[in-house]
C-alpha cells in the first residue's frame, strides 16, 4: 500500500490564494454559482430557524470572507483560512470583523467560545478529518452548533467535469455515512441532506438524463423531482446541522 502523500502547508496557501482569487473575489461573489447558493442559503436558514440570541459564529475556511460577511449580521463572527492572501482581502473588504490566518487544526485557543461553527467545503481538503472534527468540537460550547458541507463523494466520482486535482489541493471527498461516521463520537446529527443534484456517469447517467430533465421540466415537476433527488443522497454536495454533545 502506497502511503498518501500531503502537500505543505505553503503549497496549500498558494492554490487556496489562487482558487479565492478566481472564484470568491468580489466579482466573482456577486454572481455565484447555483451549488454555492445553496449551500449559503441552507445556513442561513439554519440560522433564522435556531434563532439563537447573538450567537458567537465561527466560519472556518471563510476564503475572502463573502460569507462571514452574512454571518456576523446574526452575532459576533470571525473567519479563519489557511490562505493568507484571501484573509488580507478579507480584512480589506470587513474590517470590522476578526479574521484569523492559520491552519485551524493547529490552533490552541479553541476553548469552546463559540456558539455556531459553519464550514462550506472545507473538511475534504484537510490532512485529518477526524482531527479536523475534534477542533471543531474543541471551539464549541455543549450544545453548540455544526453547520458543515462537503462533496459527495457518490456524485462526485460520477461526474465528468471536476477539475484534476490541483498542486497543493488535499482532495478527500466522503460520503453520507462517512460523515456521520466522522460525527459520531462528539456530535448528534440534527439535519442531513444532499444539494444540487448532478452526476452523468454510471448510474447517474440515467437519473440525471438532460432528455428526461427536459420533460419533467415541461411537465412542471422538476423542482419536485430535485428534492426527492436530494433526499435520496443524490445532491453533488451533503449539508449536515449537528450539535456538539
Amino acid at each position: 500500500m502506497t502511503a498518501r502523500t500531503t502537500p505543505d502547508e505553503d503549497a496549500q496557501q498558494r492554490f487556496w490564494n489562487e482558487w479565492n482569487s478566481k472564484h470568491r473575489s468580489a466579482e466573482k461573489v456577486a454572481h455565484l454559482d447555483l451549488a454555492t447558493i445553496r449551500r449559503r442559503d441552507i445556513v442561513l436558514g439554519w440560522l433564522r430557524e435556531l434563532a439563537l440570541p447573538e450567537p458567537r459564529i465561527l466560519d472556518l475556511g471563510c476564503a475572502t470572507g463573502w460569507l462571514t460577511a452574512q454571518l456576523a449580521e446574526f452575532g459576533p463572527t470571525t473567519g479563519v483560512d489557511l490562505a493568507d492572501a484571501s484573509i488580507l482581502e478579507a480584512r480589506t473588504r470587513y474590517p470590522q470583523i476578526p479574521f484569523e490566518c492559520g491552519d485551524f487544526a493547529k490552533f490552541e485557543s479553541n476553548d469552546g467560545r463559540f456558539d455556531v461553527v459553519v464550514s462550506l467545503d472545507t473538511l475534504s481538503h484537510v490532512a485529518d478529518q477526524p482531527a479536523f472534527v475534534r477542533q471543531v468540537c474543541r471551539a464549541l460550547k455543549t450544545g453548540g452548533y455544526l453547520m458543515l458541507t462537503i462533496q459527495n463523494r457518490f456524485v462526485f466520482e460520477r461526474r465528468s467535469d471536476v477539475d484534476p486535482q490541483g498542486v497543493g489541493q488535499i482532495r478527500h471527498w466522503v460520503t453520507r455515512s462517512e460523515l456521520r461516521d466522522l460525527l459520531a463520537d462528539d456530535f448528534v446529527v440534527r439535519r442531513l441532506t444532499t444539494l444540487v443534484p448532478e452526476g452523468h456517469l454510471g448510474i447517474l447517467r440515467f437519473v440525471n438524463s438532460h432528455r428526461v430533465n427536459a420533460l419533467l421540466r415541461t411537465l412542471g415537476l422538476r423542482a419536485a423531482i430535485d428534492r426527492g433527488r436530494e433526499r435520496l443522497g443524490l445532491g453533488q454536495t451533503i449539508a449536515v446541522l449537528a450539535q456538539r454533545r
